[in-house]
């Protein structure tokens, strides 16, 4: 019969407690993870700057984004515009600069004007083209100071720049470009919208998944053409709506889109889906996850909802940060686009420094553990 040693015995029993102490320790860190959910400036920092400027986009920069977006449009000599809509009229004083140069319906399209042309705009924040009034009022004045709207290459050039200036900070950030309305740009005969922007992208060695970009769309008959037809190895994102919310210029059944089949489809070509942020939840007694938010998970989709603002209605949120809270700390959403970057930045790194104390507390309870069962085991 084996005999053990009361020391090699209690060594024993010693060891296997730490290992014990030890599993304990690492269940409850493992609790403890500071956010990585990406931030991206919606149109830069628009709350605080006229949309997609490049003051605003640097102000983005300077607040700490991940990514900076860029909505595309195409110019009358096909040069891709960052312009969030197809029209110059609510972001620009097009009508006093070029009066008569509206279509029959009054809009004035960015289609219809030049480079050239576009170069002469003042841009400004966002208004009510019929009414003159801002859309946000809490905003930058309109019509005050001097911004101008940029090509796609221009502000491709500027965050290349950025981040060659910001090297040693570490600071690398990302492109979030979304090709606008193809059905529309299809129809004016640009069909080849996607392929003068993936030309472009390339030029700033944008071309692989692992490059620092994502390329989005509303339009899911393009994503697919993007991916087996001009075979883009970029991100791709699928932006979600409803069928009321569509462009009008849209034939895309996102009723099918946000379904069960249709998130199972749509995982076999794009990384991620691009929700409104309401569609990824239900309100019933209390707020649960929808099933666009579940089949997503399921099929391992990236998920970066739009677009998280302070400044507007928050219900059903008593506050912005109660809103991000749910999202960032209850669904766990990859990212978000936020028109004011830095009060996301700053609920992020209050939840991480609260991680880093709650860390701290567990380690040291971990010592006292590891002390304490040393002591009882001599």
């Amino acid at each position: 019969m084996r005999t053990y040693t009361k020391g090699k015995y209690m060594n024993r029993s010693m060891v296997s407690s730490i290992w014990f102490g030890i599993l304990i320790f690492l269940s409850i860190v493992d609790n403890i993870t500071s956010s990585s959910v990406v931030v991206i400036g919606h149109r830069g920092a628009s709350g605080y700057l006229p949309e997609h400027t490049l003051p605003s986009k640097a102000l983005a920069y300077g607040q700490g984004v991940h990514y900076l977006e860029q909505d595309v449009a195409l110019s009358k000599d096909n040069i891709p515009i960052v312009i969030h809509d197809i029209y110059l009229d609510e972001v620009s004083n097009v009508a006093s600069e070029f009066p008569g140069r509206n279509r029959s319906n009054g809009r004035f399209y960015v289609i219809d004007f030049t480079v050239k042309d576009i170069k002469r705009l003042r841009a400004s924040e966002r208004f009510n083209r019929q009414t003159g009034n801002p859309v946000f009022p809490n905003r930058f004045p309109l019509h005050q100071s001097t911004f101008h709207l940029v090509t796609l290459d221009e502000e491709l050039e500027f965050i290349a720049g950025l981040n060659k200036a910001n090297l040693d900070n570490k600071r690398q950030v990302g492109a979030y470009v979304e090709i606008k309305d193809i059905p529309f740009h299809a129809a004016e005969n640009r069909w080849n919208i996607s392929e003068i922007v993936l030309d472009v992208l390339k030029k700033y060695n944008y071309t692989e998944r692992s490059d620092n970009i994502y390329l989005q769309c509303f339009d899911t008959d393009e994503l697919i053409r993007i991916r087996f037809q001009l075979k883009s190895h970029l991100k791709l994102i699928a932006l979600l709506t409803t069928n009321r919310y569509r462009s009008e210029y849209s034939q895309t059944d996102y009723t099918f889109w946000t379904s069960r089949n249709g998130i199972a489809n749509l995982s076999m070509f794009v990384d991620g889906i691009g929700p409104h942020h309401t569609q990824l939840y239900e309100q019933n007694n209390i707020l649960e996850p929808s099933e666009l938010y579940y089949e997503a998970r399921k099929h391992n989709l990236t998920i970066h909802p739009y677009t998280f603002r302070s400044d507007v209605n928050l219900e059903p949120f008593l506050t912005f940060d109660v809103m991000l809270q749910f999202f960032i700390d209850t669904l766990q959403i990859d990212g978000l686009f936020t028109d004011q970057p830095d009060k996301v930045i700053a609920y992020i790194k209050s939840k991480e420094e609260q991680s880093n104390q709650g860390t701290m507390f567990h380690s040291f309870s971990f010592a006292f553990l590891m002390f304490f069962i040393v002591i009882i085991t001599l």
